[in-house]
């Protein structure tokens, strides 16, 4: 394969980075190519910056060979030919979120994005692997490296992770 773009993407704080340092496929992160190529703004009130992915999309200059992970939650947004996405059991993330010392606000929005699954419903149009970080970066990665490895084949090879379901299906 060559040439090839995947999104690692998840909501803030379910393991995209840890998933990729652990991986022993290149990387790099929405944020590092934002910088690059000038389409990133300042630091607003959130205390997050602005990028512009249309104008990143547009000028970004892509490799021609191997495999390239792009780590960020807004990673499924740019050309990419495959998706990653990580979960993370919505109890789990907020305590992550909480030890980040994101606001209660932000803590709030993530676990509600994380719960209800709205990247998920984001990727419906790319091939994507849907994995649960519970079961750790090593477990993850071996699942994903078969994936890549069978051409992105089946297009979704799991069931999407339906935490509602997990925390109030029947009982």
């Amino acid at each position: 394969m060559s040439g090839i773009r995947i999104a690692v993407t998840g909501t803030p704080g379910v393991g995209k980075t840890t998933f990729c340092s652990t991986s022993t496929i290149n990387t790099t992160t929405v944020e590092k190519m934002a910088k690059e190529y000038n389409c990133i703004g300042g630091i607003e009130d959130d205390g997050a910056a602005p990028i512009d992915l249309d104008k990143l999309a547009s000028t970004m200059e892509w490799p021609t060979e191997g495999v390239l992970l792009v780590d960020g939650h807004l990673s499924h947004l740019l050309p990419i030919d495959a998706i990653i996405l990580i979960r993370c059991h919505p109890t789990v993330l907020r305590e992550r979120l909480s030890e980040r010392d994101y606001s209660q606000s932000k803590i709030d929005e993530n676990v509600e994005c994380e719960l209800i699954g709205v990247i998920s419903a984001e990727c419906l149009d790319s091939p994507c692997l849907e994995l649960d970080s519970a079961i750790g970066p090593e477990a993850m990665i071996a699942s994903a490296e078969r994936w890549i490895t069978d051409g992105f084949k089946p297009r979704r090879p799991n069931e999407g992770i339906d935490w509602i379901d997990q925390i109030h299906g029947d009982d």
